[in-house]
């Protein structure tokens, strides 16, 4: 699906911040053509996701015309210092746990970026990190447990449960250990969608 929009600013300057924000907040293929302070986004992709990066670019659009700042920056081990954390988790589940509950979260460097407030992300670490402690024996390859995890603490769901619908959706393999059917970042955008039908 294609889909154009156009936005006007009041200044280069308040277009200069908003095309800085664009990429962390659309996660379809788009280019952008500016003319003076306007600009001109065309966008490609699967229908559902076209349709909620043009609620995404709005919502940039209305944070930088607000001369709001929404990414926070906060230190890993600050993060997982403060949060309740009974086993490891990796930080790159941590982001995407953060996504998949609507926020936006990305790694840079030894710092997590996201619009989520520290109590969030300190919440979210949490609850991850009792998810991994309750995945401790269970026969799970460290691929597959990174996906399992962002499932089990979306739905709360029981971790034998869960692996099972994960390998009924093809996302995981049953053997004598569970194992990811797919690529990681395919079988993360699986898992998204089945947490969406959840």
């Amino acid at each position: 699906m294609y889909r154009s929009v156009s936005l006007k600013f009041a200044s280069g300057e308040e277009l200069q911040q908003f095309l800085e924000l664009l990429p962390k907040y659309v996660d379809v293929e788009y280019y952008a053509v500016t003319r003076g302070t306007n600009v001109y986004i065309q966008l490609s992709g699967p229908p559902d996701e076209v349709k909620r990066a043009v609620a995404s670019i709005k919502t940039a659009a209305g944070l930088v015309r607000a001369g709001l700042k929404p990414i926070k920056s906060y230190p890993l081990e600050a993060v997982f210092r403060e949060a309740d954390v009974a086993s490891p988790v990796p930080p790159d589940v941590l982001v995407e746990y953060l996504a998949v509950k609507g926020f936006k979260a990305r790694l840079r460097g030894p710092e997590l970026q996201t619009d989520a407030s520290m109590e969030e992300v300190k919440r979210a670490a949490s609850q991850l990190s009792a998810v991994y402690k309750s995945l401790e024996g269970v026969p799970v390859s460290p691929h597959a447990k990174r996906v399992a995890a962002v499932y089990i603490a979306a739905v709360r769901s029981r971790p034998e449960e869960a692996l099972e619908r994960l390998a009924a959706a093809g996302i995981l393999n049953r053997g004598s250990v569970f194992s990811l059917a797919l690529d990681l970042q395919t079988a993360r955008r699986r898992v998204r969608a089945l947490i969406g039908k959840s």
